[in-house]
């Protein structure tokens, strides 16, 4: 996907890396987050869509990266269940 498709009124499913002086590798993966592009200079990152998880804003100059993004509730890019063509 091309990150100028990326609309922040959306929410996407994404694995995050963050960078972490305190870990070992100086990373910590965050696999299966809801995240939302915004506000400007921030990433929002949800536990979850369920009720009660928590959220988090992180400064952009702390994401190392986002992998697997696809909107919430929509397969996942290239997957089995995309339309064939005939």
């Amino acid at each position: 996907m091309d990150i100028t498709t990326v609309n922040d009124r959306h929410l996407y499913q994404a694995k995050v890396t963050l960078a972490d002086p305190g870990q070992p590798e100086g990373r910590v993966d965050l696999p299966s987050r809801v995240i939302r592009f915004g506000p400007p200079g921030w990433l929002t990152v949800g536990d979850g869509p369920a009720a009660g998880n928590g959220i988090a804003l992180y400064p952009t100059s702390r994401v190392v990266s986002v992998s697997e993004l696809r909107e919430v509730g929509a397969p996942a890019l290239g997957s089995a269940s995309s339309p064939s063509t005939r």
